[in-house]
């Protein structure tokens, strides 16, 4: 067999069909030419033979000569001249049936589509473990943060007990516009769509659906059981105002879209919904399109991870590394990967077991700040701190509690909003964990010289 200048032999060559050729297909076409000269090295080729688009005949910013186009997606999938299908259409129909079918006749699968995996996991397993195929899809869970693969690897026999945060970057970008320009949330969204930083349905998004599916990812990588999306206790960023953006930042506090992971005596807690970040914590100063996941557990206390969440290149670079990963390990299968013992007696943890620091924003008549605050005191919401803006010719008052169970504050808020001087109904958002009376701790004690009695908190 012919050898290369090195005494190497012919490189292996990998045909590889693709299904989508939009804004990560078209990254990916490109870094494949670009790091040719590192596959070569290496000893394979990586060629793109057959993609699968939605419209042939579309003018493209990459480079497809010699590559067989089409529209029709099983026919892809189903190709006998492909060794690896890349799945890059999102969707949880034909993208799904596409790949499954890729893995049941025994072709390896690197997908990007969160969606997909997330509500048809059990599919893919089977369809794997039938094909002997591996699957690879660390651009599902946080674009081109290696978590997948540092779960999987890295951390196996670690005792994890949670795994949080921002893994949106469309809400993120959202939340800092509405901070940075002052606007409202329906302004801030128009700016993101305009950008191109938001699903084709926004509401995946804003909502916090594309984040419980990620997050359903990264349970399974972490803790080692499978909740569908429809599972996780989601809340979105769509009833944000610009109130509780100002109030939050003279709390010294942000808002941002909090996806978490943690193992309580209840059992699992799994929840996305907008939270307040201390400014004095790593996932505060996460900004725009960036993701930040913090792992923590007691023999490594804690780990984070920062990068980009979204963007062609990131994107399409995380796909290309689990493309390489997969010729040079072709059972480096990331489902259903390292098995964790009793990860199955795993049971979803309820709402009901909450207890945290809450932010409760109220509007409110003009002077009427103090006698209010003592109206939520005798209904017995236990205040750390406040602090009072004037929005929109309107006085809002917000409030930061100490640990409480979150059944009390829901059923106080009916109550508070009857208070003198409360002119709209109260709102509350959670804080990131309950390490709130701890600051409060910190800043007081030089004036008064004594402890904060500390209580047990979930946390998020």
């Amino acid at each position: 067999m012919a050898t290369d200048l090195d005494g190497k032999r012919e490189p292996r060559v990998l045909r590889i069909g693709m299904l989508g050729c939009g804004v990560v297909g078209g990254g990916l076409v490109k870094l494949l030419d670009k790091h040719r000269p590192d596959f070569l090295r290496n000893g394979f080729d990586l060629r793109l033979t057959r993609v699968a688009v939605r419209n042939a005949d579309k003018k493209r910013d990459c480079e497809l000569a010699g590559v067989r186009l089409t529209t029709d997606v099983m026919s892809v999938a189903n190709a006998p001249d492909i060794d690896l299908l890349v799945e890059v259409m999102g969707g949880n129909d034909l993208a799904v049936e596409a790949g499954c079918a890729a893995l049941a006749r025994g072709i390896a699968l690197v997908s990007a589509n969160k969606a997909g995996l997330a509500r048809s996991l059990p599919r893919f397993v089977e369809c794997a473990q039938q094909g002997k195929a591996a699957i690879g899809f660390e651009s599902a869970a946080a674009a081109h943060i290696p978590i997948v693969e540092v779960l999987e690897r890295s951390l196996a026999c670690e005792e994890i007990t949670l795994i949080k945060g921002v893994i949106n970057g469309s809400t993120n970008y959202i939340l800092t516009f509405m901070e940075r320009s002052g606007c409202e949330y329906p302004a801030a969204l128009a700016d993101a769509a305009a950008k191109g930083f938001t699903e084709a349905d926004p509401r995946l998004d804003v909502e916090g659906i594309d984040a419980a599916e990620k997050l359903s990812l990264l349970a399974l990588k972490t803790f080692g059981i499978w909740f569908h999306p429809d599972r996780i206790h989601t809340e979105g960023i769509t009833n944000i105002t610009g109130a509780d953006i100002r109030l939050a930042l003279s709390l010294d506090h942000r808002i941002k879209l909090v996806a978490a992971a943690r193992r309580t005596p209840q059992g699992l807690s799994l929840r996305v919904h907008p939270a307040l970040i201390h400014r004095g914590e790593l996932l505060a100063d996460v900004d725009s399109e960036f993701n930040a996941i913090i792992l923590e557990g007691p023999s490594f206390n804690q780990l984070t991870f920062l990068g980009k969440g979204a963007g062609q290149l990131p994107t399409a670079s995380a796909v290309l590394n689990d493309i390489v990963r997969l010729v040079r390990y072709p059972q480096a299968s990331s489902l259903p990967g390292f098995q964790r013992a009793g990860a199955e007696s795993l049971t979803l943890a309820g709402k009901d077991s909450l207890a945290l620091c809450y932010f409760v924003r109220l509007g409110v008549t003009e002077g009427s700040d103090r006698a209010v605050l003592a109206g939520l005191r005798k209904l017995g919401l236990p205040v750390l701190s406040h602090s009072a803006v004037d929005h929109n010719g309107q006085r809002f008052l917000g409030v930061i509690t100490d640990i409480v169970e979150e059944s009390r504050i829901l059923a106080m808020l009916p109550q508070a909003a009857t208070l003198p001087g409360v002119t709209s109904a109260p709102v509350f958002i959670r804080l990131d964990k309950d390490n709130y009376r701890d600051i409060v701790e910190r800043e007081q004690s030089a004036y008064f010289g004594a402890s904060l009695q500390r209580q047990p908190g979930a946390g998020v």
